[in-house]
């Protein structure tokens, strides 16, 4: 199961227009030359806000003629984002971490052969290859840019830089977390957001995030503050990325 969160600026009212809106933009193209139509983003999650937009993706089958030709359209007082692929080429594609994981928060609105369900379940779920990956690097990735390369960017006499290693140390660490809970990666704009929400956690992982995050100062204190934080959920992680896996931490690096 993919993790589904909710935002304290989700508007009910706002929700329900913007399905109307999404159900109303697609009537003509509910045909068999249609071979899918998924609502993905705000309108799929169940929350909508302000700043969201309503976005809609449509799989045709060769030679179809009448879909949207342009990406976004204003309808009333909402953007609508129209995503149009070939099912063959759709089928045939690699699709990125990001694309599958927008779609692991969608909802299949047409679909009269079973196609588009069977795609997205060909397409989109985390594969063991992938999430061992993501649990060794994660692992030993985040470790070497929050200690080893804060220490060479110290020893040039950057400790802003020193600083900024935090910044691709806690995305790899993101990244094991989201493997270790079994969930592809999330898009870098809701990631934060969403690794908080995951179930299988660092204690006090909220927190100890928050304090990391602020930087008081660009001096050699506070990185060893940012640091210890870090390495204390790292210290916890780390039995359990090597019990999930099989491997030891240094067995991991060899192969890193």
């Amino acid at each position: 199961m993919y993790t589904k969160f909710e935002l304290p600026s989700s508007d009910k009212d706002l929700l329900k227009r913007a399905l109307q809106v999404a159900e109303e933009f697609v009537q003509p193209y509910l045909r068999e030359d249609v071979t899918g139509i998924v609502f993905l983003g705000g309108i799929a999650r169940g929350y909508f806000d302000r700043s969201a937009d309503i976005d809609i993706a449509l799989f045709t089958e060769p030679g179809a003629e009448e879909y949207p030709k342009e990406k976004f359209y204003n309808v009333g007082e909402f953007e609508v984002q129209c995503w149009v692929s070939e099912y063959q080429k759709a089928l045939a594609d690699e699709w990125d971490m990001s694309r599958r994981w927008t779609y692991t928060q969608s909802r299949i609105y047409h679909d009269p052969a079973g196609k588009t369900a069977q795609l997205l379940a060909e397409k989109v779920p985390l594969k063991q290859e992938e999430r061992k990956w993501l649990l060794m690097s994660g692992l030993t990735l985040s470790e070497w840019y929050i200690n080893r390369l804060t220490e060479t960017w110290v020893e040039r006499g950057s400790i802003a830089s020193a600083h900024y290693m935090f910044e691709q140390g806690l995305d790899f660490f993101f990244r094991m977390l989201f493997g270790f809970n079994n969930q592809l990666v999330a898009d870098m704009k809701w990631r934060l957001f969403s690794v908080a929400q995951l179930e299988h956690l660092p204690t006090d992982f909220s927190q100890r995030i928050q304090d990391i995050l602020i930087v008081q100062s660009i001096t050699l204190d506070e990185l060893a503050r940012r640091r210890e934080a870090f390495m204390v959920m790292w210290k916890e992680m780390k039995p359990l990325v090597e019990g999930d896996v099989g491997k030891t931490f240094e067995e991991m690096m060899k192969v890193v």
